[in-house]
C-alpha cells in the first residue's frame, strides 16, 4: 500500500512539474532556444559521420592506390587491374542484395526524400550509402565523396529529427542542414555548405525555414573538421597572375568551352544510360558494372591519376608535373569513366571529377592558347578558374561553385574571372538543356518542382490524408424511391453507388434526380444502376492536384475515391470544400512556422 502511495506522490509530482514548465516550453524564446540546440547537435553529428567517412575513404584509397599497392606488395603491373574489378564485385553485390536501397543514391535521392517523403530518411539507408561509395571510390572508380557525404548527413539530420518526434516541416529543415553540414566539413567550406543546401538540397528556395539551421549546422560542421582533420588545404597552388584587362575575353572562351565540356558529359551519361537499360537492357549489376570496371583497370595499369577521386592529379597538374599530352589524355578519360562508371551503377559524387576537368580544360586551353597565338596566359590561374566553370555547368550550381573554389583554394585574387566563367558555363547548360540537372532527374521520374503556386501545395499533399468516409452509399440495384429518399437528406449532396462486391459503379448527383422526376413517367420502376453517372475515380495515393483537375474537368464538388485503380474497392470520397480549407489550413500553418528563418 506504502508502494502504491509512492508511486502515485512520484506520478504526480512529474505531471505538476510538466505543467509549471510546459508554458515556458511554449514561449518563442523556448523555440528559438531549442531551434539553435537541436541545429547545433545535428551540425556536429552530420560533420562527424562526413569526417569518419572522409577518413576511412582515405585509408581505403590509399591502401589501394596502384604506386602504394605495388610497392608494399610488390606485384606484377598487370595485378593492377583487379583493385577495381575487385571494387565492383563488392559494389554490385551490395547492389544485388539491397536493390531498392541502393537506388536511392546521391544528392537527388535527398531531394526526392524532401519533396516525397517529408525529409524521412530510414536509418538503413544511410548506413548503405555510407559503405558502398568507399568501396567504389577507394577501390579507384574516378568519382567524389560530397554526393555520399550529403547522403549522409541529411540522413543523420534526418534520423535526429525522428527521434526528437518533429513534424514534418522541422524534419525537412534539419535533413536538408544535415545535408549542408556534411559538405562543409568534407570541403572546410561552410559558405559553400549552406549554399549548397539552398541551391541543391532546396532548389534555389531562399524563403524556407530551413537557412538558420544549415548556417548554424555548417559552421559547426566546419568547426568540427577543422579540429579533427586541421587545418590543410586541400590543393597547393603556385604563384599566379590572373593577367590584365585584356585576358578576360579568354575567360570568357573558357566559360563557353566549360559549358561545352559539361553538355559532352551529360550527353555520354544520357547515352551510357540509353545503353544500358534500353538498347542492352541489362537490369543485373554484375553484367554492368564489371565490364566498366575491367576497361578502367587496363587504362589505369598505364595512368594511375585516373584512380580515385583525382585531388593528386589535380595538384601534379597544378604544379606543372605533367605534359599536356598527359593532361589531354586524363581529360578526355575522366570525362568518358565518370560518365560510365555512374551509369553503371557505382556510388560517388560528380564535384570533384568536375574539378579536375575543370582543372584540365583550363590547364589546356592556357597552355594551347601560348603555343599557338604566343599569348601569355597562366596555365594556372585557368586551371583555378576552369574548376568553378566545370563545376557549375556539370551541376547546374553557379554560387556553390563559386563558393566551393573560393573556400577550398583560400584564394580571393581569381574571384571575378571565375564568377565570370561559372555563370558562363552555367548558362550554356541552361540554354541547352533547357532546365537545372537537378529538376531534369526529376522530371524522369515524375516530379515537377518547376511549377510554383497554389498548386503546388497539392502535388505534395496526397488524396488519402484529407479523405472522407462518411459519405451516403447505395447499392446498384436500390429503387428510386430508397435513391431519393436518401440524396435529400445526404451529407455531400450526392449519392455514391457500389456493386454487390462493394466496387465503385458511379455517382448520382441531386441534379439528375431532378431531371428523371420531370422527363420519366415510370421513375417507380428504376433503380439506382439506371441514374448512375460514371466519374473516373482517384486512388488513395494519388496527388491532391489531380482530384481538383477531375473536379474541373467533371464540374463537380465530390471526387470518389478508390483504394486502387485495379480493383476499384470504394474507400471514400474528396471533397471540394474540404480541398480549400485545407489549403487555407497550410498556408496558416507555413506562415507560423516562418519566424525560424
Amino acid at each position: 500500500m506504502k508502494i502504491m502511495k509512492r508511486k502515485s506522490i512520484k506520478s504526480s509530482g512529474k505531471l505538476l512539474l510538466r505543467k509549471s514548465i510546459q508554458p515556458y516550453l511554449d514561449t518563442d524564446i523556448s523555440k528559438y532556444i531549442s531551434h539553435v540546440f537541436i541545429s547545433i547537435i545535428i551540425g556536429l553529428l552530420a560533420g562527424g559521420g562526413a569526417i569518419v567517412f572522409h577518413h576511412v575513404l582515405y585509408i581505403t584509397r590509399t591502401f589501394f592506390r596502384p604506386d602504394n599497392f605495388r610497392a608494399k606488395y610488390d606485384i606484377p603491373v598487370f595485378f593492377i587491374v583487379l583493385i577495381p574489378v575487385t571494387g565492383a564485385i563488392l559494389t554490385s553485390l551490395l547492389t544485388w542484395l539491397y536493390p531498392s536501397i541502393a537506388k536511392e543514391k546521391g544528392v537527388i535521392s535527398v531531394i526526392k526524400a524532401i519533396i516525397i517523403r517529408k525529409g524521412f530518411i530510414p536509418l538503413k539507408e544511410t548506413l548503405f550509402h555510407f559503405i558502398a561509395p568507399i568501396i567504389s571510390i577507394g577501390t579507384g572508380a574516378p568519382l567524389g565523396p560530397e554526393g555520399p557525404s550529403a547522403k549522409i548527413g541529411s540522413g543523420i539530420g534526418s534520423y535526429m529529427s525522428q527521434l526528437f518526434r518533429h513534424k514534418s516541416n522541422d524534419v525537412i529543415m534539419y535533413t536538408a542542414a544535415g545535408g549542408g553540414a556534411a559538405i562543409s566539413a568534407v570541403f572546410n567550406a561552410p559558405i559553400a555548405g549552406v549554399f549548397f543546401g539552398i541551391e541543391v538540397i532546396l532548389l534555389n528556395d531562399l524563403k524556407n525555414r530551413a537557412l538558420s539551421a544549415l548556417i548554424i549546422a555548417a559552421v559547426m560542421a566546419d568547426i568540427l573538421s577543422r579540429t579533427v582533420l586541421g587545418n590543410h588545404k586541400i590543393f597547393v597552388i603556385p604563384s599566379y597572375s590572373i593577367g590584365d584587362l585584356y585576358t578576360y575575353p579568354y575567360y570568357i572562351l573558357l566559360g563557353v568551352l566549360c559549358g561545352i565540356i559539361s553538355i559532352i558529359y551529360l550527353n555520354f551519361s544520357e547515352f551510357f544510360k540509353m545503353l544500358f537499360n534500353e538498347k542492352f537492357k541489362i537490369h543485373n549489376p554484375f553484367l554492368k558494372l564489371l565490364p566498366v570496371a575491367l576497361v578502367f583497370g587496363f587504362f589505369l595499369v598505364y595512368q594511375y591519376d585516373l584512380f580515385g577521386i583525382g585531388y593528386i592529379a589535380i595538384n601534379k597538374v597544378l604544379q606543372g608535373q605533367i605534359l599536356p599530352i598527359q593532361v589531354l589524355q586524363l581529360l578526355i578519360l575522366k570525362v568518358i569513366f565518370l560518365a560510365l562508371f555512374l551509369q553503371a551503377g557505382a556510388f560517388g559524387g560528380s564535384f570533384a571529377p568536375a574539378l579536375s576537368i575543370g582543372t584540365f580544360l583550363g590547364y589546356l586551353m592556357a597552355v594551347t592558347s601560348n603555343m599557338v597565338f604566343n599569348t601569355t596566359l597562366d596555365p594556372v590561374a585557368f586551371a583555378l578558374v576552369g574548376m568553378g566553370g566545370v563545376l557549375a555547368g556539370i551541376n547546374s550550381i553557379p554560387l556553390t561553385s563559386i563558393l566551393l573554389v573560393f573556400e577550398v583554394t583560400s584564394d580571393y585574387n581569381f574571384i571575378l574571372p571565375l564568377m565570370l566563367v561559372a555563370i558562363i558555363s552555367h548558362l550554356a547548360i541552361l540554354y541547352h538543356r533547357k532546365g537545372n540537372e537537378y529538376t531534369l532527374a526529376l522530371l524522369d521520374e515524375n516530379i515537377d518542382v518547376t511549377k510554383k503556386g497554389d498548386l503546388d501545395i497539392f502535388r505534395k499533399m496526397t488524396v488519402g490524408s484529407i479523405l472522407q468516409k462518411d459519405m451516403n452509399v447505395v447499392d446498384y440495384t436500390a429503387p428510386f424511391k430508397e435513391v431519393v429518399s436518401i440524396i435529400i437528406d445526404a451529407k455531400y449532396g450526392d449519392v455514391f453507388v457500389v456493386n454487390r462486391n462493394k466496387k465503385l459503379v458511379g455517382v448520382i448527383t441531386l441534379k439528375d434526380v431532378r431531371q428523371t422526376l420531370l422527363d420519366n413517367d415510370l421513375c417507380d420502376l428504376l433503380i439506382a444502376g439506371d441514374l448512375v453517372i460514371e466519374i473516373p475515380p482517384v486512388d488513395e495515393n494519388d496527388p491532391v492536384s489531380l482530384a481538383i483537375e477531375k473536379i474541373r474537368e467533371f464540374n463537380v464538388e465530390n471526387i470518389p475515391v478508390v483504394k486502387s485503380a485495379a480493383n476499384r474497392e470504394f474507400i471514400g470520397i474528396i471533397n471540394h470544400r474540404d480541398i480549400i480549407e485545407t489549403y487555407y489550413k497550410t498556408l496558416d500553418d507555413i506562415s507560423m512556422s516562418e519566424f525560424l528563418l
